[in-house]
């Protein structure tokens, strides 16, 4: 490949939210349509083993945009009546950084970044009115802003620009699913759409009291859990359907701002980055969107990078990755410099088929509180081989082989054979705490008895839970 001049090129960043690496036709699933960000992965490098710092918009979205731990900035839980603390202009982030060193630096769509975007000229989001295709797929404000996220991305592009830029681009789908289960919560009827019903994934039934108590009383702490703790296997068909077609509305406008990208003037020398900020549970163990646990299908998320800049062709890397990782490489991919005392690191190498001078032994990802009803702290390690969490209601642990289990049926903690393994993730955990000053073992659970009354089981919840969860 002839070699680039860095500092003229552009940098397209296209993140979704909600998207599990699992629900990407580019990593395996037969079941998705998802067309153009499969063509990405062709075009690029992709990574298998890329984690989100928090299961949770708000501060997944601060921790990539600073390469920082969401403790670090306090950027722990969607708001609500959980105190954060605000990402101040003194924190370098992705915008001040490239904005600083003559970038044009602007944003599109869904924010939620507790004060990591400056730097940045955010474009305010109008919704505009989209008809459903079917009414098994009812549509909200997020699909709403995606088709006006989408409008500007693609006038944007369509225009000349004099300098470089880095354009930040927000798709809110397929969290639209949120939406969609208080519209059919509880037990249903057929909501089959035009395609044929998914199979649910093979961790739908695992054995629930393996779990850590948080987790298995999210129903109490999540409204949308509760919506569905009484649903049947053809419920949760339904569900992963409705997701699977919000996931091809997020890949339709995605494939909408490339396809603008390639009939302009920028086309050869643009970056273009793809990411979700967190995944879905995807019904797994029964469970929806996220909360209170670190399980693939919400921590694992999709990265891929292609376009201008990067060596070879459907190439995908088994390294441990951070989404704190973004901010870092990309200054040192377009020679900016940046600050070491963070969390991300660079794997800028890989951009360019090279080895990293060091490899991570392991990420990490935290869970606080989504929106201050429960307040559940819990940690995850994900070394090269396992997946470690601890959480300090109880202090529950598991333990999972991800080599030979890497759906998460059987929790290992308890298994003598491991303990050895066991100690040494333990250990893992004590690192991090210390090198990130992490106040984790000095946290308070908060959880009422009222919701860890019933037996244990999501089936058997009752009454109403706390008025915590997605919107």
């Amino acid at each position: 490949m002839e070699e680039l001049d860095i500092m003229e090129n552009n940098i397209l960043i296209i993140i979704s939210d909600q998207l599990s690496k699992r629900a990407v036709g580019a990593y395996g699933n037969a079941d998705v349509v998802t067309p153009n960000i499969d063509s990405l992965a062709k075009k690029g490098i992709s990574f298998n083993n890329a984690y989100t710092t928090c299961p949770l918009c708000l501060p997944a979205r601060a921790a990539f945009w600073t390469g920082t731990m969401p403790h670090n900035t306090w950027s722990v839980s969607n708001v609500g009546q959980f105190n954060n603390g605000i990402v101040t202009e003194d924190v370098p982030s992705v915008g001040s950084l490239f904005s600083a060193a003559g970038y044009e630096c602007v944003h599109f769509g869904k924010t939620h970044d507790n004060g990591s975007l400056h730097g940045f000229d955010i474009i305010s989001m109008e919704g505009k009115h989209l008809d459903p295709s079917h009414p098994a797929y009812p549509l909200h404000y997020d699909s709403f802003n995606d088709e006006d996220t989408t409008r500007k991305s693609v006038d944007y592009l369509s225009k000349a620009h004099d300098k470089p830029f880095v354009m930040a681009v927000d798709i809110q789908n397929p969290h639209d699913i949120c939406s969609w289960i208080g519209m059919f919560q509880g037990e249903h009827e057929d909501v089959t759409g035009p395609d044929l019903l998914p199979e649910l994934l093979e961790n739908y039934i695992v054995d629930f009291s393996q779990l850590p108590k948080s987790v298995q009383y999210s129903c109490c702490a999540h409204r949308r859990q509760q919506h569905a703790s009484h649903w049947d296997d053809m419920n949760f068909r339904h569900y992963l359907a409705a997701y699977y077609h919000y996931v091809h509305m997020a890949d339709d406008c995605i494939g909408r701002v490339i396809d603008a990208l390639k009939k302009s003037d920028s086309a050869d020398n643009t970056l273009i980055v793809f990411m979700a900020d967190h995944g879905d549970s995807m019904g797994s163990r029964k469970m929806v969107t996220k909360h209170t646990s670190f399980y693939e299908e919400t921590t694992n998320v999709p990265m891929i990078f292609a376009g201008a800049g990067v060596s070879g062709k459907d190439i995908s890397y088994d390294e441990l990755v951070s989404n704190t990782d973004l901010m870092p490489t990309l200054c040192e991919y377009a020679g900016i410099e940046y600050p070491t005392n963070i969390y991300g690191h660079s794997f800028a190498p890989l951009l360019k088929n090279e080895s990293l001078k060091q490899e991570r032994d392991y990420v990490a990802s935290e869970w606080m509180s989504e929106w201050g009803f429960t307040v559940e702290p819990g940690r995850m390690i994900r070394s090269e081989k396992f997946k470690y969490t601890h959480f300090l209601e109880d202090n529950d642990e598991e333990l999972y082989d991800m080599v030979n289990d890497p759906y998460e049926k059987v929790n290992l903690a308890g298994d003598g054979a491991y303990a050895d393994v066991l100690d040494k993730h333990r250990v893992m955990l004590q690192e991090h705490v210390k090198l990130t000053a992490d106040p984790f073992f000095y946290l308070e659970v908060k959880a009422d008895d009222r919701w860890r009354a019933h037996a244990s089981g999501f089936h058997k919840h009752v009454g109403v839970s706390a008025p915590d969860g997605d919107k």
